[in-house]
């Protein structure tokens, strides 16, 4: 089981925030090995495609293993002001703030079939400004998925009402 492996904390970064921590899961071997099986297993049905996005920054941690794996090339979709070059950007709502999140333009092709990978589903707020990047820049999100789902924050259930597949190795129901 993969949740044995994710500790809590508290009222971090804010209170009233029950913050789940990739980085205990990535501390272990096995926990981390599990997640990335998780994730390759079910996404190996939308292969081939053409890219997989890593979000910003731990989601970068299970999409280069995914990456490696099926040998898809790996874009980063980056806080405002990390990346060179012509860019998209979407501004967007956090659980307890704002953020911008910026793509390489020249980073996906127009009719790249796209799977975006992060490390955490909440709100769904900064999966839904990359799926909106991706559709600007004439590509086709094919599936989101992530290690962990907050189902009771909605943001999972958003995105399979748009008819895009997701994925969470682990999930959270409260």
């Amino acid at each position: 089981m993969i949740k044995e492996y994710i500790k809590s904390y508290k009222d971090f970064p804010v209170k009233g925030v029950d913050f789940k921590c990739t980085a205990s899961l990535c501390a272990s071997e096995k926990g981390f090995a599990r997640t990335n099986n998780f994730l390759y297993q079910n996404l190996l049905k939308y292969m081939p495609v053409d890219k997989i996005i890593g979000l910003d920054s731990r989601g970068f941690i299970f999409a280069s293993v995914l990456c490696h794996r099926t040998r898809a090339p790996l874009v980063l979709a980056r806080k405002q002001g990390k990346l060179p070059g012509s860019l998209v950007s979407r501004t967007f709502e956090l659980e307890y703030g704002t953020a911008t999140m910026e793509i390489q333009k020249d980073s996906i092709n127009r009719g790249d079939r796209v799977i975006i990978i992060d490390d955490l589903m909440a709100t769904g707020g900064t999966a839904q400004a990359v799926i909106d990047m991706v559709y600007e820049l004439h590509a086709t999100p094919v599936a989101v998925a992530c290690a962990m789902d907050l189902v009771f924050l909605g943001g999972s259930k958003k995105i399979r009402e748009q008819g895009i597949a997701f994925y969470g190795a682990v999930e959270y129901q409260a």
